[in-house]
């Protein structure tokens, strides 16, 4: 199994929070090098309750540029994707809605998000 290890400039918990909400709830971890909260998390892992996967992350001091990548997810239909991409999308930009597949699989299909993070999601039947 692949999970994506996502970097942030002092946002992963944030981010990470946000993401499981997006995703309709996931048990988060949160690592630091001591218990001051308001230090950068040296490790972090969401994994999500109502969608197989799971996702880590850490903060670092350096800038952080995301350029060459995007985060696939496959989910069960199409409103469940319209539902996560609008909820992706605040703060960020819907870059493709809902775009069914071409004949004879129109039902399946997929979304792009580039979140408020610079993370790009496809999200995908």
């Amino acid at each position: 199994m692949l999970t994506p290890y996502l970097i942030f400039n002092g946002t992963c918990e944030k981010a990470f929070n946000f993401y499981a909400e997006a995703f309709g709830g996931g048990k988060t971890l949160f690592a630091r090098l001591d218990s001051n909260p308001s230090n950068p998390v040296m490790h972090a892992s969401v994994t999500f309750t109502k969608y197989e996967g799971c996702i880590m992350g850490a903060d670092t001091d350096e800038p952080v540029v995301v350029s060459g990548m995007a985060i696939c997810v496959v989910l069960p239909s199409r409103e469940v994707i319209e539902e996560i991409s609008v909820k992706l999308a605040e703060g960020g930009t819907l870059v493709q809605g809902f775009l069914p597949h071409p004949p004879p699989h129109q039902n399946d299909g997929g979304a792009e998000v580039l979140d408020k993070y610079g993370y790009t999601w496809y999200l995908s039947t």
